[in-house]
């Protein structure tokens, strides 16, 4: 649905390959670790679904053009993080984060499933980079986010080797 799971798997394929030792090691002081990008997918995708709710509960009926999101994936344009999906050194093993991803992504699941379309298509959320996106493509950009930071995961990887 919306490419999320096969998306999610590239993310857990390559993150099988690593150890907890690999995860925890950070290219330069002030850049992430991989548990850290992990984390912040965590995060990412709670925030997410917290703020597709309130559109759900509360918003008005409002339509929103359809957005380039698949550009997410270009690192060249570099986004800072907020700082309530900033990384707070939740995970310690790649075993925490992979159930913190599994937990986040039920999340998603849950909020989504038995949705009329119209609910999904006429409730927006502004995006920072995007402007107002609807339900449907925020769901979509979850994926896109993730294969953004599964690039930023794979070059830490190559910097720590």
């Amino acid at each position: 649905m919306y490419g999320l799971d096969e998306k999610r798997q590239e993310l857990l394929d390559f993150v099988e390959e690593l150890t907890n030792e690999e995860a925890r090691i950070k290219p330069e002081e002030n850049a992430w670790s991989i548990l850290e990008v992990l984390e912040h997918l965590y995060l990412m995708e709670q925030l997410i679904v917290h703020q597709m709710s309130q559109a759900i509960k509360q918003g008005d009926k409002k339509n929103a053009t359809s957005k380039p999101i698949h550009r997410a994936t270009n690192r060249d344009y570099k986004v800072e993080a907020p700082g309530a999906v900033q990384p707070r050194g939740a995970f310690q093993a790649l075993e925490d984060a992979k159930q913190g991803l599994k937990k986040s992504r039920e999340a998603t699941y849950f909020l989504i499933h038995n949705k009329d379309q119209d609910i999904l298509q006429n409730r927006t959320v502004p995006h920072p980079a995007f402007g107002e996106m609807d339900l449907e493509q925020w769901t979509e950009f979850i994926g896109w986010h993730e294969l953004r930071h599964l690039d930023q995961i794979k070059e830490i990887k190559a910097n720590v080797s």
